[in-house]
């Protein structure tokens, strides 16, 4: 891939190409907008290109500089981003090897908290950008996820940011930008991403043998990716049925017809998933709602043919008649609070307990108006 065919992001790749033809880049990027719409793809085509052996603001893809930056190898050109402390070098290898194999990075580690340390800024970053480059023209970094710096480290990579050498740019990616020091920010010139359109998700995905999609399965991922491919990707391998089948037990109340199973399945969620898998349930119980939607804005006839959860379309149906939108939409703000929640590291258990909770309030309240109206 080059710059010139990043999918979906025209504004941002603009920007980055009147800067590259004004001889105007910045030293310092904030690459900002939704997780998984291409962020680091397009920080990793920018280094590319500004080392590539042919002149042009994409890069050829055929060259020995090219071929090094798409194996992730090219001395000039550095991936920063966050990995539990207790990470072993050949882990970290492996991690990179599973990339440029697979063409997405998976971010779970558990229970481990992924950070980038000062240890890791002082390293790949501070030693590094003081030395001339090997190879190529420019030293690039990108640092992605760099809202998960450390203090310490946000406070090393500052001292860069202020005085930065002159063969030498910085991209910082990040989906929570107000998670980031204001003094981090302003020596920042910023690149606003956005979500992506389902039919744009389904070209990037088809388009990268790496990923395996064929039209069906990108369709698919696409419109239940919520605008990120990333999201496509991961929804795709992880969604099983047994999953889906969870999850509608929890959404109709089957599973948690009382406190003391509404609290222990607040618990196995909290305690026996990783952080990436709680946030993809929170994903799956959107979905769910979405379905819900569907189904009482549209016609069945046409509704019924896009449900995610097509396997219990009556009960879809029964609370498509049920919850009225005043009910549903505040669980939606929910689900999507305990999403950004779980990936500030709160305490899961509490954010599970309260939307489960918030759930079943929500199904009694309108179970109640529905007697209500009969009487």
């Amino acid at each position: 891939m080059a710059l010139d065919r990043i999918v979906g992001q025209d504004h941002a790749v603009s920007l980055l190409g009147r800067a590259f033809e004004s001889g105007r880049l910045s030293h310092a990027y904030l690459f900002q907008g939704p997780e998984g719409v291409g962020k680091e793809t397009t920080a990793l085509e920018l280094a590319a290109a500004l080392n590539c052996e042919r002149e042009g603001f994409s890069a050829c893809g055929e060259c020995g500089s090219c071929a090094m930056a798409r194996r992730l190898s090219h001395p000039d050109i550095h991936l920063v981003f966050p990995v539990p402390s207790t990470i072993k070098p050949d882990e970290y290898a492996s991690i990179l090897e599973s990339q440029v194999r697979s063409g997405f990075r998976e971010p779970d580690f558990g229970r481990r908290v992924p950070i980038i340390s000062v240890e890791t800024v002082n390293d790949e970053i501070v030693a590094k950008s003081n030395r001339r480059p090997y190879v190529g023209p420019w030293k690039v970094f990108v640092v992605s996820d760099a809202d998960s710096m450390s203090p310490e480290a946000a406070n090393a990579l500052l001292k860069t940011l202020e005085e930065p050498p002159d063969d030498t740019i910085i991209v910082l990616t990040t989906s929570r930008p107000g998670a980031l020091p204001g003094t981090i920010v302003s020596r920042c010139q910023r690149i606003p991403f956005a979500r992506l359109r389902p039919e744009a998700i389904e070209k990037i995905l088809t388009a990268d043998p790496r990923l395996d999609f064929d039209g069906g399965r990108a369709r698919e991922a696409g419109a239940l990716a919520r605008g990120s491919a990333g999201r496509a990707v991961r929804v795709d391998s992880k969604t099983t049925k047994s999953e889906l089948e969870r999850v509608a037990g929890i959404m109709t109340g089957r599973r948690t017809r009382d406190v003391g199973s509404l609290l222990s399945e607040a618990q196995a969620l909290a305690y026996r998933l990783g952080r990436e898998e709680q946030q993809h349930i929170l994903d799956l119980m959107l979905l769910w709602y979405r379905d819900v939607l569907r189904l009482a804005s549209l016609e069945e006839s046409s509704a019924s043919s896009g449900l995610v959860y097509s396997g219990h379309a009556g009960e879809l149906a029964e609370q498509a008649e049920l919850l009225s939108l005043d009910l549903i939409e505040p669980l939606i703000g929910k689900i999507d609070s305990a999403r950004r929640a779980i990936e500030r590291y709160s305490n899961p258990a509490i954010v599970f307990t309260s939307v489960l909770l918030d759930m079943a309030i929500a199904r009694r309240k309108a179970a109640d108006r529905r007697r209500a109206g009969r009487a």
